[in-house]
């Protein structure tokens, strides 16, 4: 009996699987012998609805690329047309039958095509990470031709990317950007991004240290050195040059090894961190005196 019982359902199931069937779907146009003087608006919103049959599992697995409504526009200029939808124009996947048109006619409007060649420019958002900043960005291509309606052109000078995130970039970086552009505006290139390359490094700062203490080395008497500080001009990365004082490698003296009693005219021996550069220095020299 249970045998019997899933034989039946099996049945039942292969039988509604292979029963036609009726269903209503919406595809879209596509539009073909368009003037290359005019503009087709509004073509995205465009779709045809229709009542076609199949079988369940044929009608389940209507691929979109499959289907289409073809409408040839050879001959037609600037204005508002009303089109009808014929049969002929219908392309359906094997299996599926056109029962009627829900659509019957579309209504269109073509308007004449204006070109114009613009700038891109980039937009940046956000900060690289600290001590780093934009050197340079190039954009290709760098000017890109859109084409629209006189009214839909006017406006626009330069085309803007979408954003480009710089948050904490240590390191130059190329990205696809995409254009920040209303779609019923064409361009050409039809590809709707552009290559960023985005330069990024480190950032150079010239900074006074003033009021340094100057230290001594080889002292093996009593001395007087004046005057005990130093200023000095450094230029370098960012990241070191504001932090130089707590670094190891930056020291000030002034070497006082094998000199006899008297006074002296000396300089100061300046080591700097790598990387780093000494700008200008005062005073240039110090006045040592050494004790008996």
């Amino acid at each position: 009996m249970i045998l019997f019982l899933l034989l039946g359902v099996a049945t039942v199931a292969l039988i509604s699987r292979t029963e036609k069937q009726e269903r209503e779907i919406a595809i879209a146009l596509t539009f073909n012998n368009l003037s290359d003087e005019l503009l087709l608006m509004d073509a995205p919103r465009h779709s045809v609805r229709l009542l076609v049959s199949g079988t369940a599992s044929t009608l389940q697995t209507i691929d979109a690329k499959e289907t289409a409504c073809r409408v040839d526009l050879s001959g037609l200029g600037e204005g508002t047309h009303t089109l009808t939808v014929r049969p002929v124009d219908v392309g359906l996947p094997k299996g599926v039958t056109l029962k009627s048109l829900l659509t019957p006619s579309l209504t269109i409007r073509l308007e004449p095509l204006s070109q114009k060649s613009t700038r891109v420019v980039a937009i940046l958002e956000g900060h690289p990470a600290p001590g780093f900043t934009v050197a340079a960005v190039s954009i290709q291509p760098n000017r890109i031709l859109l084409k629209g309606t006189a009214t839909m052109l006017a406006d626009i000078d330069t085309v803007e990317t979408r954003s480009i995130n710089l948050k904490n970039a240590s390191e130059s970086f190329k990205k696809e950007v995409p254009l920040n552009l209303p779609e019923a505006i064409a361009v050409d290139p039809p590809l709707r991004f552009v290559v960023a390359h985005v330069e990024i490094k480190e950032r150079i700062i010239t900074r006074v240290l003033e009021s340094i203490p100057v230290s001594v080395k080889g002292a093996s008497a009593g001395f007087e050195i004046l005057p005990d500080a130093i200023t000095l001009t450094v230029k370098g990365p960012e990241a070191i040059v504001k932090k130089i004082e707590a670094n190891p490698a930056f020291a000030v003296a002034v070497d006082l090894s094998n000199l006899t009693t008297g006074s002296h005219s000396l300089k100061a021996v300046i080591n700097l961190p790598v990387r780093t550069t000494l700008v200008s220095v005062s005073p240039e020299r110090f006045s040592v005196t050494i004790n008996q």
